[in-house]
């Protein structure tokens, strides 16, 4: 089980989603959504992934930001 991210994209570009997630905002769903089917694109946090990321969601700084506060509260039950 996932237990230490939110989500994840496997090399054959399956995503893992952690279960918790759906006790976040919507918006935070959708960033972690975008973020992962970005990494089908680009498979590590280069500069292209970030600006894949911000093409398609500009405000991800703000967004994850709030999710980060969220994490220890949530990942860790």
């Amino acid at each position: 089980p996932m237990t230490k991210q939110w989500g994840s994209c496997s090399a054959k570009g399956n995503l893992m989603l952690n279960p918790h997630l759906i006790k976040a905002p919507k918006e935070c769903i959708d960033y972690v959504i975008l973020h992962e089917l970005c990494h089908i694109a680009e498979h590590n946090h280069s500069e292209k992934f970030w600006r894949l990321l911000t093409s398609v969601m500009p405000h991800w700084k703000e967004v994850k930001a709030r999710l980060d506060g969220m994490a220890e509260l949530y990942l860790n039950e």
